[in-house]
Protein backbone atom coordinates (compact mmCIF):
# COMPACT_ATOMS: atom_id res chain seq x y z
CA UNK A 1 0.00 0.00 0.00
CA UNK A 2 1.60 3.21 -1.09
CA UNK A 3 2.01 6.78 1.12
CA UNK A 4 -0.77 8.19 -0.36
CA UNK A 5 -3.08 5.23 0.24
CA UNK A 6 -2.75 5.87 3.33
CA UNK A 7 -2.86 9.30 3.62
CA UNK A 8 -6.27 9.27 2.26
CA UNK A 9 -7.32 6.47 4.39
CA UNK A 10 -6.59 9.03 6.87
CA UNK A 11 -8.28 12.07 5.30
CA UNK A 12 -11.27 9.54 4.86
CA UNK A 13 -11.73 8.56 8.45
CA UNK A 14 -11.40 12.30 9.29
CA UNK A 15 -13.78 13.61 7.30
CA UNK A 16 -16.16 10.70 7.95
CA UNK A 17 -15.47 11.84 12.11
CA UNK A 18 -16.31 15.85 10.95
CA UNK A 19 -18.90 14.80 9.29
CA UNK A 20 -20.70 13.25 11.40
CA UNK A 21 -19.81 14.98 14.75
CA UNK A 22 -18.36 18.42 13.34
CA UNK A 23 -18.36 19.85 16.90
CA UNK A 24 -15.79 18.38 17.67
CA UNK A 25 -13.90 19.36 14.67
CA UNK A 26 -14.52 23.31 15.60
CA UNK A 27 -11.38 25.06 13.58
CA UNK A 28 -12.30 22.51 10.37
CA UNK A 29 -16.11 22.98 10.14
CA UNK A 30 -16.01 26.50 11.61
CA UNK A 31 -18.12 27.98 14.62
CA UNK A 32 -21.81 27.36 15.66
CA UNK A 33 -24.27 27.53 13.37
CA UNK A 34 -27.21 30.51 13.48
CA UNK A 35 -29.40 28.57 11.62
CA UNK A 36 -30.24 25.12 10.24
CA UNK A 37 -28.95 25.97 6.30
CA UNK A 38 -25.57 26.44 7.94
CA UNK A 39 -26.09 23.62 10.47
CA UNK A 40 -25.44 21.23 7.20
CA UNK A 41 -23.06 23.41 5.73
CA UNK A 42 -20.66 22.50 8.49
CA UNK A 43 -20.89 19.05 7.76
CA UNK A 44 -20.54 19.01 4.15
CA UNK A 45 -16.65 20.76 5.50
CA UNK A 46 -16.11 17.31 6.78
CA UNK A 47 -17.59 15.99 3.42
CA UNK A 48 -15.46 17.28 1.34
CA UNK A 49 -12.82 16.43 3.22
CA UNK A 50 -14.01 12.54 3.06
CA UNK A 51 -13.92 13.40 -0.72
CA UNK A 52 -10.33 14.12 -0.90
CA UNK A 53 -9.09 11.39 0.89
CA UNK A 54 -11.45 9.17 -1.06
CA UNK A 55 -9.51 10.70 -4.69
CA UNK A 56 -6.17 9.88 -3.08
CA UNK A 57 -7.62 6.51 -2.24
CA UNK A 58 -8.49 5.69 -5.76
CA UNK A 59 -6.39 7.68 -7.85
CA UNK A 60 -2.87 6.03 -8.23
CA UNK A 61 -1.07 8.35 -10.64
CA UNK A 62 -2.34 11.93 -11.89
CA UNK A 63 -1.57 10.89 -15.89
CA UNK A 64 -3.57 9.87 -17.73
CA UNK A 65 -5.05 13.78 -16.75
CA UNK A 66 -8.22 12.23 -18.79
CA UNK A 67 -9.46 10.41 -16.18
CA UNK A 68 -7.34 11.62 -13.06
CA UNK A 69 -9.30 15.09 -13.08
CA UNK A 70 -12.82 13.92 -13.60
CA UNK A 71 -11.94 11.05 -11.04
CA UNK A 72 -11.41 13.60 -8.51
CA UNK A 73 -14.43 16.24 -8.66
CA UNK A 74 -16.34 12.99 -8.50
CA UNK A 75 -15.04 11.73 -5.56
CA UNK A 76 -15.04 14.91 -4.01
CA UNK A 77 -18.20 15.90 -5.08
CA UNK A 78 -19.44 12.33 -3.56
CA UNK A 79 -17.86 12.92 -0.30
CA UNK A 80 -20.02 16.56 -0.42
CA UNK A 81 -23.23 15.01 -1.47
CA UNK A 82 -23.05 12.12 1.11
CA UNK A 83 -22.52 14.82 4.26
CA UNK A 84 -25.00 17.18 2.92
CA UNK A 85 -27.33 14.15 2.83
CA UNK A 86 -26.25 12.68 6.40
CA UNK A 87 -26.87 16.47 7.38
CA UNK A 88 -30.16 16.79 5.86
CA UNK A 89 -30.96 13.40 7.83
CA UNK A 90 -29.63 14.55 11.05
CA UNK A 91 -29.87 18.31 11.36
CA UNK A 92 -33.52 19.02 8.91
CA UNK A 93 -34.26 19.70 5.64
CA UNK A 94 -33.73 23.06 4.10
CA UNK A 95 -35.11 24.09 0.51
CA UNK A 96 -32.21 25.68 -0.55
CA UNK A 97 -30.15 22.48 0.07
CA UNK A 98 -32.11 20.36 -2.71
CA UNK A 99 -30.85 22.84 -5.13
CA UNK A 100 -27.40 22.15 -4.04
CA UNK A 101 -27.59 18.33 -3.69
CA UNK A 102 -28.84 18.60 -7.72
CA UNK A 103 -25.93 20.88 -8.64
CA UNK A 104 -23.40 18.12 -6.99
CA UNK A 105 -25.26 15.50 -8.20
CA UNK A 106 -25.30 17.07 -11.95
CA UNK A 107 -21.26 17.90 -11.00
CA UNK A 108 -20.87 13.94 -10.52
CA UNK A 109 -23.07 13.22 -13.73
CA UNK A 110 -20.58 14.90 -15.80
CA UNK A 111 -17.83 13.83 -14.51
CA UNK A 112 -18.93 10.12 -15.00
CA UNK A 113 -19.54 10.73 -18.53
CA UNK A 114 -16.08 12.42 -18.99
CA UNK A 115 -14.42 9.02 -17.59
CA UNK A 116 -16.96 6.82 -19.76
CA UNK A 117 -16.09 8.02 -22.60
CA UNK A 118 -12.50 8.16 -21.77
Amino acid sequence: MTGFRIFGIVLAIVGVAAAAFPGWFGPLTGAAPADLFEAVERRVRGGMLLGVGLSFIAIPALRPWSTSVPSVIFYFMAGALAARLLGMVVDGIVAKQWLLVAVETGAMTLAALWLWRA
